[in-house]
Parts: C-alpha cells; structure tokens; sequence
C-alpha cells in the first residue's frame, strides 16, 4: 500500500515539475521576444497553460519543443513561419514550436481541446530539408509512421505530420 502511495506521489511530483518548467519556458520565451511581464501575452500564455494541464498535453508539448530544438541543433533548419497548426498557439511561439513575424499579428488563439479532438496536427519545414528531418526524428527515437503517404511522428495524445512548405 505505501509503495502504491509512494509511486503515485513521485507521478504528482513528476507531472507538476513539467508544468513548471513549461510555465517557466513559455514566459521566458515571451520575455525574450520583448514582451513586457504582466502584459496580455503573459496572461494568454499561462490560460494557455492551465488548458494545457487540463488536457494532460504538458509532456507531448515539451517533447515536441524538444524535438523542434533538436532539428534546429543538428540540421540548422527550424519550422516554416506561418504555417501548421501550431502558429496560433502563444505557447508554442514561445517556445519556439512555431514562429510569426510579428506576435501582434497571430490569428486567434486556437482551442487545444479542438485541436487534439483533430489527433493529427501539422508542422511544416522546408521542401530541401523535410526529409532530413524525418530522418533526424527516426534515428534520434521518435516513434515515426506514415499517414497517407505524409511522414508523422507519434507523441502520446497527438501526431505531427512533417509537410513540406513548396517554394
């Protein structure tokens, strides 16, 4: 009974460390991107956050930014700008998942809880460099597949497909 105790405290602990660092990752993204702390940015990013949490996603978020960091480290290529699912996310920008121009600029902010009911959600990179990537995720363990013919790779609550942006 206490082992059982123990293990699900050390779960808590584990999945509240996450949302930490998510917490402390998206608002030092945001404050590297000239938004000043307690602006709107801020609060759109930490309700962001707690639907993040809610939707048990903190985890495949912070593997995806691991896997978009990854990319950029080896292959020096980063995710098309303005494109995918993920550019109307102020966490993801923040994290570097996706990129905009301008943060003025971003869409309306997307609904999480929609976007996981879709399962697949899409990440762009460039034409020269998207199968080089596909690549990079297959021999760096991310569980890849393919769906209709497209390259994804396989989180625990959603999938990315790697398109290619055409020129």
């Amino acid at each position: 009974m206490a082992k059982k105790k123990n293990q699900s405290r050390k779960q808590e602990l584990a999945k509240k460390s996450v949302v930490e660092s998510l917490k402390f990752q998206t608002h030092f993204g945001l404050k590297m991107m000239g938004c000043a702390e307690g602006s709107m940015w801020h609060e759109q990013a930490e309700t962001e956050i707690s639907f993040i949490e809610e939707l048990d996603l903190t985890q495949d978020i912070m593997d995806l930014k691991s896997f978009v960091e990854g990319v950029k480290k080896e292959l020096g290529t980063i995710p098309t700008p303005e494109k995918g699912d993920f550019c109307t996310s102020i966490t993801a920008i923040a994290l570097g998942i996706a990129s905009i121009p301008v943060l003025d600029d971003m869409q309306m902010p997307i609904s999480w809880q929609d976007q996981i009911a879709k399962k697949i959600l899409t990440m762009y990179y460039s034409e020269d460099n998207r199968n080089a990537v596909v690549d990079w995720a297959k021999t760096n363990g991310y569980n890849t597949s393919t769906y209709l013919g497209q390259p994804i790779v396989k989180f625990n609550h959603f999938y990315v497909i790697i398109e290619r942006t055409r020129k």
